[in-house]
C-alpha cells in the first residue's frame, strides 16, 4: 500500500497506573511498577486509540482495487492491494467502505450515478478516515474519490496474454473437452503438504479399492523455478493420460495462506490449453481475482475440498450411467426373449396351418380318386353284368363300352366270359372299333421243360 506523505499527529501518551474501572470487566488487575497491567478489552481500546491518534484525521490512498463486494442497504466493501504489481500473499491487503452517504456524495461530485463496482481492478486514489472495528482490524472509510482512475498497469498485460492465448486457440481449448464418461486416472499437481491432505485421504482409499489411479505429482506453486517445474508436471500428466484422455483428469490443488504466482504466468496457462485431458484448478481461500490458470483450465473450483467432491460425483454418475446401461441390457434381453416367443408361436401357427391346408389338399384328392375308382367299377360291374349287351346293339353300330377295356369273343361272335370257353381263335373288339385276332396258348407244363 502506498501513502501520500503527510504530517503525522504525535501519538498519545500512554498514562500510568491501573486501567479504569470502567469497562466492567470485573476486579482491576494489581498495579505493576514496571508498567501497566491491562487486560484484553483494555488493550484493544488503547491501541484503536492509538491507530486514530497516530493517523491523520483523512489520508489519501493510492491502492488498486482487487475486488468489491456489495453489503446490504446500499453499501459496498472494497479489497486494496498495493499499485506496484501482484505480490501474491506477501502483498498488505486492507479494506475500505463506502457508505450510502459516500457513495451519494462521490455521484454528486463526478456529476453522474456511481456504481462502486466501476473500481474493480482500477488503480484509484481514494480520501479516507481510519477506523478501528471490534475485531481488532483496521477499515479505512471512503469519503471521496479522484475522478481520474485507471486501469492497473497489470491489467494491460494479462490483456494481452489472454489474446495471445485466444489467438493461439488455446483459451477455448480446455472448454471444449467433453466430460469424462468413466473416469480411471487422476493426476494431482499439489505444493507440498498444501491442500493435499483434504484430498489425498479420499484419493488414496479409491486407489487402493481399485476404483482409481492415482499420480502424486508434487510441485511448487510459487517462488524460483516454479513455473517451468509446473509445466514440467503438466507434461508428464499428459504423457501418464496418453491414449486414454477421455477417462482421466488433472488436479491443481492448493490450499490457502500462501501464494500461487506460477497459477498467473502464460507458460502455465498455454500448457493447461495444449493438454487434451481436463484439468480442474482447486486453489483454497482464494479471494483474488481468478488466475490465467483457472481462466484456461477446463473447470475452477473454491477449495481442494471441493475438488474431492467433483471427483466422488464423476465416479457416481459413471456408476448411475453403467447402471443404467445394464438395466437397459437387461430390459432389451426381456424384449428380445418375448420377440423370439412370439415368433416361434407365430412360426409353429403357420407350419400346423400349413400341414392343415396339405392334408385338407390330400383328402380331396383322395376322395377324388376313391370316387373316380368307385365310378370304374360300378362301370365295369355294369358291363360284366350284360354279356349279351353287344348281341343287342344295333348291326350297324359297334357296341359301346368304357375306355380303355376290350371285348373278347370267340369264332362265333360270343363273348367269352370264362378261361374255359377261350377255345380256338379268339377276337380282341376294342372301343374304337378295330379288332383283332388271337389263337389261344396252351398252357406250359414246367415238369416238361428243360
Amino acid at each position: 500500500m502506498r501513502i501520500h506523505e503527510f504530517r503525522r499527529a504525535p501519538p498519545a501518551a500512554l498514562e500510568p497506573g491501573p486501567p479504569s474501572q470502567q469497562l466492567g470487566c470485573g476486579r482491576a488487575p494489581p498495579s505493576d511498577p514496571d508498567g501497566p497491567v491491562l487486560d484484553l478489552h483494555e488493550l484493544w481500546a488503547r491501541a484503536g486509540s492509538a491507530v486514530r491518534t497516530g493517523l491523520p484525521r483523512r489520508v489519501r490512498v493510492c491502492a488498486t482495487v482487487a475486488g468489491v463486494r456489495a453489503r446490504r442497504q446500499g453499501s459496498y466493501d472494497l479489497d486494496l492491494t498495493p499499485t506496484h504489481g501482484f505480490l501474491g500473499g506477501s502483498a498488505p491487503k486492507l479494506h475500505a467502505h463506502i457508505g450510502v452517504e459516500s457513495r451519494a456524495a462521490i455521484a454528486t461530485a463526478l456529476g453522474r450515478p456511481f456504481d462502486p463496482r466501476e473500481l474493480e481492478r482500477q488503480d484509484v486514489m481514494l480520501t479516507c478516515t481510519a477506523s478501528w472495528l471490534s475485531d481488532a482490524r483496521l477499515r479505512l472509510n471512503v469519503s471521496a474519490i479522484e475522478p481520474a482512475w485507471r486501469v492497473s498497469e497489470a491489467e494491460p498485460e494479462r490483456a494481452r496474454i489472454l489474446d495471445g492465448l485466444r489467438r493461439a486457440g488455446l483459451l477455448e481449448a480446455q472448454r471444449r473437452l467433453s466430460s469424462p464418461i468413466h473416469l480411471e486416472r487422476v493426476s494431482v499437481l499439489h505444493p507440498p503438504g498444501q491442500g493435499w491432505d483434504d484430498v489425498a485421504a479420499t484419493l488414496q482409499a479409491l486407489a487402493v479399492s481399485g476404483i482409481l489411479r492415482v499420480d502424486d505429482l508434487e510441485c511448487r506453486f510459487d517462488g524460483p523455478g516454479a513455473i517451468p517445474a509446473l509445466v514440467r508436471r503438466l507434461d508428464e500428466a499428459a504423457t501418464l493420460h496418453q491414449g486414454r484422455e477421455d477417462r482421466g483428469l488433472v488436479l491443481l490443488v492448493r490450499g490457502g495462506g500462501s501464494p500461487a504466482g506460477a497459477l498467473d504466468a502464460r507458460e502455465v496457462a498455454a500448457a493447461i490449453g495444449t493438454l487434451t485431458v481436463p484439468v480442474v484448478v482447486a486453489v483454497g481461500h482464494r479471494t483474488d481475482a481468478a488466475t490465467l490458470a483457472d481462466i484456461t483450465a477446463w473447470a475452477s473450483l473454491p477449495t481442494p475440498s471441493e475438488a474431492r467432491h467433483f471427483v466422488l460425483s464423476l465416479l457416481e454418475g459413471a456408476a448411475e450411467r453403467a447402471e443404467g446401461a445394464w438395466a437397459d441390457m437387461l430390459g432389451a434381453l426381456d424384449e428380445l426373449e418375448r420377440s423370439v416367443r412370439r415368433m416361434g408361436i407365430t412360426g409353429c401357427e403357420a407350419v400346423a396351418d400349413a400341414a392343415e391346408a396339405c392334408l385338407e389338399a390330400a383328402e380331396r384328392r383322395a376322395a377324388t380318386a376313391a370316387r373316380a375308382v368307385e365310378h370304374g367299377l360300378e362301370q365295369a360291374l355294369a358291363l360284366l353284368a350284360t354279356p349279351d349287351r353287344a348281341s343287342r346293339a344295333a348291326p350297324d353300330q359297334p357296341a359301346s363300352w368304357p375306355e380303355g377295356l376290350v371285348r373278347l369273343s370267340d369264332t362265333a361272335g360270343g363273348p367269352i366270359t370264362s378261361s374255359e370257353a377261350a377255345i380256338g381263335p379268339l377276337t380282341l373288339t376294342f372301343a374304337n372299333g378295330r379288332s383283332l385276332t388271337v389263337a389261344v396258348l396252351a398252357p406250359v407244363d414246367p415238369a416238361t421243360v428243360h
